[in-house]
């Protein structure tokens, strides 16, 4: 099954920044329920700047096609570690993260 997530270049961007923390994290240090779906999302991170340097100059929307358990994985990542994600993000690179949530959530249920 596989769920389909609507971005396009600034949305790829924010989240792309919202994943840096990943670069910082001590995976030894998270709790066990957590563990695996940050080793999903270094996966899926690798991924996804793959994908934003494909689309840099691009500037239409894409459907990013995700297997179920990495779709998993990034509401996760997205709903546990928000308190992490720069302090620099203003309301667009917000909503873009709430919108990216909801789309994941209800797609997920």
């Amino acid at each position: 099954m596989k769920i389909l997530l609507p971005l396009d270049n600034s949305k790829l961007i924010v989240l792309n920044n919202s994943m840096q923390i990943l670069d910082m994290l001590n995976l030894h240090t998270q709790p066990r329920s957590l563990k695996s779906s940050i080793s999903i999302c270094l996966e899926l991170r690798t991924q996804l700047l793959q994908k934003a340097i494909k689309v840099r100059q691009k500037d239409k929307t894409f459907i990013l096609k995700l297997p179920y358990y990495k779709a998993d994985a990034l509401w996760q990542f997205l709903k546990e570690f928000e308190i992490y994600f720069p302090d620099d993000f203003g309301s667009y690179e917000t909503n873009a993260i709430l919108i990216m949530k909801n789309e994941l959530h209800k797609q997920l249920l």
